[in-house]
């Protein structure tokens, strides 16, 4: 059937922003100064949401645009058939490829025209090359401009993203915390907190951690028993909390949004990444990375592990060279070394209890709070 072309897809927005308009007001300008922006940043804490903010506000600024939405979950020919539509208006017959014709095309409309392009979400090198190639950036006379959305910085580095167009997302202060979380709750800003929630609901805003998705995830999941008895929800925001701290899913679903989403991070990594970042979890969070270093085998590339971890924004190095990381991948780990309880040995009380019954010797790296119930103990 012949299909009429339409406009170009507009995202929608969240129903309830916090801090979003002055963000975006923020990455306009520096596209003044960069071709290409890069929002880098761990999953679930915001960089599709401040990308689809930005197109909303700015993309009539622009002669042509685009949103190509969740890339690495697209077969790449679907890509360019979006970009082809959206800048050049033609939309190719169902069975037909992209062929070079179409590739020209719409280098052309990049050559000629002020074009706004945001590619959502890019997971492989592979295909960011073959974009960028089409969506020339480069050359004094060109106006376009290109917002990517990635978790892995090295990604874009490879492919000529400079420093000047990094984004390193921020989580969100405790006051839009606490604003975010109130609005997922109550859907009412104006209703006050119940007596006596006051002490549960920063706890649960402390251990969201800023992170959006977190507080979205479990202000939603609140709201949907706001209808009981204040009692009954005290104590469910108390085993929501208690979910929280185990990253167990709310809902029962092994396809918990939060839960799925951090999980999908830690499964792309490569697997000595992945017992790099387990160590991490469960021993080393605010330790100095030198101390780290040294104590990891030379022959693990400890380096270069750590480096990736950062790039892929699973941890940070603090200003005084401590290690960050953000208290829902803490508990992601941990909760993945705790399945081989005889592998990571973190939490005193469960080592102390092999110790015992199953005399295991064991030699594990601890934390002086462990040292003392050892000795208290016996």
């Amino acid at each position: 059937m012949y299909q009429l072309w339409q406009e170009p897809w507009l995202p929608s927005l969240p129903p309830y922003e916090v801090g979003l308009e002055e963000r975006a007001k923020d990455i306009n300008k520096k596209l003044e100064k960069v071709p290409i922006i890069g929002l880098i940043g761990m999953g679930g804490i915001g960089k599709t949401t401040l990308a689809q903010k930005i197109y909303h506000m700015f993309h009539k600024q622009y002669e042509k645009f685009s949103f190509l939405e969740d890339v690495k979950s697209k077969n790449l020919d679907i890509v360019l058939r979006r970009l082809l539509h959206d800048l050049c208006g033609q939309i190719k017959p169902n069975g037909e490829d992209v062929n070079n014709y179409d590739l020209k095309c719409i280098t052309n409309c990049m050559m000629s025209k002020k074009v706004l392009v945001v590619i959502d979400d890019v997971q492989t090198e592979k295909d960011l090359k073959v974009l960028l190639q089409v969506l020339v950036v480069k050359g004094d006379e060109i106006n376009n401009k290109v917002i990517i959305t990635c978790r892995n910085w090295q990604i874009l580095k490879s492919q000529g993203v400079s420093e000047d167009g990094k984004v390193d997302m921020a989580l969100l202060n405790v006051e839009q915390a606490r604003e975010l979380f109130s609005y997922h709750v109550f859907k009412d800003l104006s209703k006050p907190i119940h007596k006596g929630f006051e002490n549960i609901f920063d706890k649960i805003v402390k251990a969201c951690a800023g992170l959006p998705l977190s507080l979205e995830v479990m202000g939603g999941f609140l709201h949907t028993h706001i209808h009981l008895e204040v009692e009954d929800q005290l104590l469910i925001w108390e085993e929501a909390l208690q979910k929280l701290n185990n990253m167990e899913p709310l809902y029962g679903d092994e396809n918990d949004r939060l839960c799925s989403t951090l999980e999908i991070c830690y499964n792309a990594l490569a697997k000595s990444e992945r017992n790099m970042f387990l160590d991490v979890a469960c021993f080393f969070c605010g330790f100095k990375l030198k101390t780290v270093i040294r104590i990891w085998d030379s022959s693990r590339s400890p380096r270069i592990n750590l480096s990736n971890l950062q790039s892929k924004s699973f941890l940070k190095v603090g200003k005084n060279g401590e290690i960050i990381i953000h208290d829902q991948l803490r508990d992601l780990g941990r909760k993945i070394a705790s399945q081989d309880q005889k592998n990571r040995l973190w939490d005193p009380k469960k080592t102390l209890h092999i110790l015992r019954n199953e005399m295991v010797v064991t030699m594990c790296f601890c934390c002086f709070d462990f040292i003392k119930l050892f000795f208290t103990l016996h």
